[in-house]
């Protein structure tokens, strides 16, 4: 019999499916039930169907009709009812933030300080919120930094009283693979919200360029609807085809739509990890990403780092990928050598070390 039991809170992967939250959130449910059968409690909402799998390798499930999803006034006593009830040496809460008043060690996941540098998420009050649930991590006994630049971010923002912050990175498994043949590409794509760090807007300068009239049209798939007035550019480009929504993806079609993309581009301003680019490397997808954040961490050489702003050598590299197969094989090649290297496997084993400490290290009240 396993003499630890470690709780993830996994609200998550069904309350946002679609978004990077909740696809973190459920691969690691998965892989965290692999690598420590029998030692997991998996916290889910009230009602939800949770995968059939998942239930003999747990420890237990258990259907929460409390606490509420980042209601920080009465998330503390809520978890301390549940806690007395389904007991855990650590708890992992991936998102939200961490309430007052736990009673366990509690390990948090820190993804970026994004909130803090840029106007995202849009909407003053819902930066507001972002920000106190970063701030909160200071109650966390142990603090889980996606990257290492995550982890430099979460260490400049000095919050009073937070834990270490540990480095354990994110991974990529199934389906997301290569094709059995290769397909001919068909559209470029990019993956991710339309806030402005994100910088799309760079991608529909590129497609206004002299000279990027015969690239590929280009597909944006994001968790919520097209947000038709991210810029006066995109009208006309989604009137002429030139540019398409795709939303609310489950991870196979997601796959597929990598696997038919000419590159991936990714230009954000900062990303705490960027798994999109992980992602396309493993379904043999090239990456053209910007220069910032985690995403030279994460690409490795495996990828066209640009400047986020400068338009024209982003042009000019997705026209080299289009005109020079042999560099493009070379990128298919360098890509998948990378997403080997980093898997959801790899970062169960991570955490779970860091989950031991947690429950090993003396508390702080904050």
């Amino acid at each position: 019999m396993p003499t630890v039991r470690f709780g993830l809170d996994a609200r998550a992967a069904f309350l946002d499916p679609h978004r990077g939250f909740g696809r973190v959130t459920r691969c690691l449910a998965e892989a965290l039930l692999d690598e420590a059968p029998g030692e997991i409690v998996v916290f889910v909402p009230h009602g939800v169907a949770v995968p059939a799998r998942w239930y003999p390798r747990a420890a237990a499930i258990v259907h929460l009709s409390r606490p509420r999803r980042a209601a920080f006034l009465v998330d503390g006593p809520a978890w301390a009812w549940t806690l007395r009830r389904h007991p855990v040496d650590a708890l992992h809460l991936p998102t939200w933030g961490v309430p007052p008043g736990m009673t366990v060690p509690v390990v948090a996941t820190f993804y970026d300080a994004t909130p803090f540098r840029f106007p995202a998420p849009p909407g003053r009050w819902a930066r507001v919120r972002a920000r106190m649930a970063i701030r909160s991590l200071a109650r966390a006994r142990l603090v889980h930094a996606i990257s290492e630049h995550a982890r430099q971010e979460f260490a400049a923002l000095a919050l009073r009283g937070a834990g270490d912050a540990v480095r354990v990175l994110l991974g990529v498994g199934p389906p997301f693979s290569p094709a059995p043949s290769p397909h001919p590409p068909r559209h470029l794509l990019f993956v991710g919200g339309t806030e402005a760090h994100k910088n799309l807007d760079v991608v529909l300068r590129v497609l206004g360029l002299p000279g990027a009239e015969d690239l590929p049209p280009l597909v944006v798939a994001c968790g919520a609807g097209p947000a038709r007035d991210l810029s006066p550019r995109l009208a006309p480009m989604l009137d002429g085809g030139r540019v398409s929504f795709a939303t609310a993806l489950d991870d196979a079609a997601l796959a597929e739509l990598y696997r038919h993309a000419l590159a991936l581009v990714v230009p954000s301003r900062n990303e705490g990890f960027g798994l999109p680019a992980l992602e396309a490397m493993a379904c043999g997808c090239p990456v053209v990403a910007a220069r910032a954040g985690a995403l030279p961490e994460v690409c490795g050489e495996a990828a066209d780092l640009l400047d986020p702003d400068d338009a024209a050598a982003w042009r000019d590299a997705l026209r080299a990928l289009r005109d020079r197969p042999e560099l493009r094989a070379a990128r298919v090649a360098s890509g998948l050598e990378r997403a080997a290297t980093l898997t959801w496997a790899r970062t169960a084993r991570g955490l779970l070390e860091v989950y031991r400490a947690a429950a090993r290290r003396p508390s702080v009240r904050i």
